[in-house]
């Protein structure tokens, strides 16, 4: 057989072969390691072409899960640095996925890369963030309504990868139409912990003098009404843990899952 005639073929083949894609999944507060929301996203991936691995930090918020945890910023930082190596160390395009308070570190760590990080922004390809507690009121998929997340909004620059943001109506956590009062709730337990109150006064502290707090003002005194009104999308209504079985809405094609649609996305990237 001629050689020469091989040589195209096993070239066009090559070319064909596409690199593995690890997509790292960073679960929502207290969810296990596995059967969390984001496992319904990865489930649905081709395992030819994607690798999942599962962020392995605590996903606490002080006394939630165990009454020894840290609290949520706390948790937020450390897994901040395990997420940075854990992109590092991969070895070809990554993908960064996060549910609650795991899409909080991962919008975290894909600002920072796409802003100053050259080597992590270099490996990653698309960041899908369900919940995001600091979504931007600029960034989302599907049908906009306003809002932002509770923890006021961070935007991701999308620049130099994809970024998805996937918010339901009516969940407080991403979703909050600029209550000041839910936003000074979210900033002052932050760094609440049974485990490290004298940090958590401290951080109060700091955010006070730093004019973060606005209690006082009418705006704020206003809206602690509408407040309980929205906090009670995620203690009553169960809009924060719906993803998985409602619709989202505002996006081309049949019904979907707003973890149904994350699946999608990432399995059409080139």
């Amino acid at each position: 057989m001629n050689a020469g005639l091989i040589a195209p073929g096993l070239a066009a083949a090559v070319r064909a072969i596409k690199p593995t894609i690890t997509v790292i999944r960073c679960r929502g507060i207290g969810e296990p390691m596995s059967k969390n929301t984001l496992q319904t996203v990865t489930d649905r991936l081709d395992p030819k072409r994607f690798k999942v691995i599962e962020l392995k930090w605590s996903a606490s918020f002080g006394p939630v899960p165990s009454r020894d945890g840290d609290s949520f910023g706390v948790s937020v930082e450390q897994a901040e640095r395990f997420l940075l190596q854990l992109i590092i160390d991969q070895p070809g395009p990554v993908v960064l996925i996060g549910y609650s308070g795991g899409a909080q570190v991962v919008g975290n760590v894909a600002a920072r890369a796409a802003i100053s990080l050259p080597a992590v922004r270099a490996k990653i390809i698309a960041v899908g963030m369900i919940s995001d507690p600091s979504r931007h009121h600029l960034q989302i998929e599907g049908q906009d309504r306003g809002g932002q997340g509770i923890m006021t909004g961070r935007f991701v620059p999308e620049d130099h990868f994809k970024v998805w943001q996937l918010s339901a109506w009516g969940d407080p956590i991403s979703e909050q139409p600029n209550i000041r009062a839910l936003e000074d709730l979210a900033a002052g337990i932050e760094f609440w912990s049974l485990k490290d109150p004298a940090a958590w006064m401290k951080d109060i502290g700091r955010k006070a003098l730093a004019g973060r707090f606005r209690f006082w003002e009418p705006r704020s005194l206003a809206s602690w009404g509408l407040a309980y009104q929205w906090s009670l999308g995620y203690t009553r209504d169960h809009r924060h843990t719906s993803y998985h079985v409602e619709h989202i809405r505002g996006v081309p094609g049949p019904p979907r899952t707003y973890t149904e649609h994350l699946a999608k996305l990432i399995g059409d990237l080139a």
